[in-house]
């Protein structure tokens, strides 16, 4: 049997499952939830590896929705073999944060047929993610200073849906029950800390995924709970129809909760939506010492059980940032190549020779050619230790963000007063990586100004990270709290940097006013701060 860890973690705990696969059974030995300490999550890690004796055991890492970029998307009918890399072209066009160094993987969900068509000339629509080196390295980083080997990096809601899809489908004491669930679109539900992780399932397949935040107790949780679900069934194309939903978690932790979100569900609706709790180790053979180490927090277990399972026999069902879709390799005929080139390669060898004799005589000359050779290499050296010298300064200049541009920017994107008013609005500079971030709060007249406001201010230099809309108890219009984070591509700030460099080298010489030209470069700082605050 293959033993294999499967982890994630977040700033208050580290969540570990350690399974054993034979064949496409899976079995739990050890399940672990343990607080980080001050020292971070290395330690801890390393503690747990020494204990359970996992050290260099292959890890399977999920990370949250908060690590990478998640977008439904369409593309025209093509090859299988063609579709990553027209996944990943699209990918990096439409992506704010996605670049040539991203890693970009993709969930096949449908063949969505053309009107009048057969399936097969219907687009192709999938969940694609991305996620950059700045994301991906520190993770990879923790695992290796851990003691194990990082063989996947799944998406954790991804792989929670690949449990239910796996196991829960053809579980024996769930298969009836979630086939029923899943016979109209299927919210799986699973939550995290003040966050939820939402699967849309239509029948047995994933159509849409998304992450949001919550209020942290009482009925706002669940009214918002139920307003994101409803925005999660338009923005997927399903309308605002029936759905059953299903949470990841134990009767004492949830039942309450998973009840009241039903009812909230069912309010408009000829019929009340079904409802299901789910324990993820239910789903799998497990050892009887695995339930008394996690009690009633199992639920938050399901994406690394998900993960172990899907591991060795459905890999396809994960979005893994470690070994993402490739095209499949062309097969070649080895020994008739051989052939085909080893017989014309042996005339030119033998041609070669002949020349190479001739040519002997040349001997001074190549010795002179490899003196100039000499040389050229020394003067690269000078021009390597000048492009790094260069660089230190890009890198440096990166942070400094034109945030009057910027705010700029930001008053001609947002909403109207009439939709939006703002609490506050607060800059800072990257001084590490580059860029900068602007995070503004305040409140909505309703959730479709928030997605108009985060199209608008989403482009190809700047991201935008919402932690989602909470409802407000208030009698004005402004009845729904945001708080967006729109952050500025330290490429492009050096990109505006260079573009200013070049019009003043082509543009003519200032007239000799040094006054006015001295009086105006002291009333602006170029020196890129660690924050800025703007008041609203």
């Amino acid at each position: 049997m293959s033993q294999k860890v499967a982890l994630d973690w977040d700033t208050r705990q580290i969540r570990i499952v350690v399974g054993e696969s034979a064949g496409r059974q899976t079995r739990i030995t050890h399940a672990a939830i343990v607080p980080i300490g001050d020292d971070g999550p290395v330690p801890a890690l390393q503690r747990l590896v020494a204990e359970h004796g996992l050290s260099k055991c292959e890890a399977v890492v999920a990370v949250g929705r908060d690590q990478a970029e998640l977008r439904q998307m369409q593309f025209p009918p093509v090859p299988a073999d063609e579709l990553p890399d027209m996944v990943r072209f699209q990918a990096i066009r439409t992506f704010a944060s996605a670049g040539e160094n991203a890693v970009v993987d993709y969930l096949p969900t449908e063949t969505v047929a053309a009107s009048g068509a057969s399936e097969s000339s219907g687009s192709i629509a999938a969940i694609v993610s991305a996620s950059g080196p700045s994301k991906l390295d520190p993770v990879r980083r923790i695992v290796q200073e851990s003691g194990l080997t990082l063989s996947r990096l799944a998406l954790r809601p991804v792989a929670a849906a690949a449990l239910f899809q796996v196991a829960g489908l053809q579980s024996a004491k769930h298969q009836s029950r979630l086939s029923e669930l899943t016979r109209s679109t299927l919210a799986l539900i699973d939550l995290v800390g003040d966050e939820a992780e939402l699967v849309l399932f239509r029948g047995r397949d994933v159509a849409f995924v998304r992450g949001v935040r919550l209020p942290a107790t009482g009925d706002l949780r669940v009214n918002t709970l139920a307003g994101e679900i409803r925005r999660s069934l338009i923005a997927s194309g399903g309308g605002a129809g029936p759905c059953n939903v299903a949470m990841w978690g134990t009767a004492s932790r949830h039942e309450q909760e998973l009840q009241q979100l039903a009812e909230k569900m069912g309010d408009g609706q000829p019929t009340m939506p079904q409802r299901e709790l789910i324990d993820p180790l239910d789903l799998v053979s497990v050892d009887p010492s695995v339930r008394d180490s996690v009690g009633e927090t199992v639920g938050r277990l399901a994406p690394l059980v998900g993960l172990l399972v899907a591991d060795q026999n459905h890999a396809d069902r994960l979005i893994d940032f470690e070994n993402p879709r490739r095209p499949a390799e062309k097969k070649s005929n080895r020994g008739r190549l051989a052939l085909m080139i080893g017989v014309p390669a042996a005339a030119v060898l033998a041609m070669i020779f002949g020349i190479y004799s001739q040519f002997a005589s040349l001997d001074d000359q190549i010795a002179q050619a490899e003196a100039t050779n000499a040389q050229l290499r020394a003067d690269v050296k000078k021009a390597d230790a000048s492009i790094a010298r260069t660089d230190q300064i890009d890198r440096f200049l990166d942070s400094d963000v034109n945030w009057l541009g910027e705010l700029d920017r930001l008053s001609q994107s947002i909403a109207p007063a009439d939709q939006l008013i703002l609490s506050q609005v607060s800059a800072v500079s990257d001084m590490r990586s580059g860029g900068g971030r602007v995070t503004i709060a305040g409140a909505v007249t309703s959730p479709q100004v928030i997605d108009q406001m985060e199209s608008d201010l989403r482009d190809d230099r700047h991201g935008v990270i919402g932690d989602g809309a909470s409802q407000i108890d208030t009698k004005d219009a402004y009845r729904w709290r945001i708080r967006e984070t729109v952050s500025v591509n330290a490429d492009a700030v050096r990109e505006d940097r260079y573009r200013q460099i070049e019009n003043a080298a082509e543009s003519p010489d200032p007239p000799p006013n040094t006054d006015s030209a001295d009086s105006d470069s002291s009333s602006v700082s170029t020196r890129p701060a660690d924050a800025q605050e703007v008041p609203a």
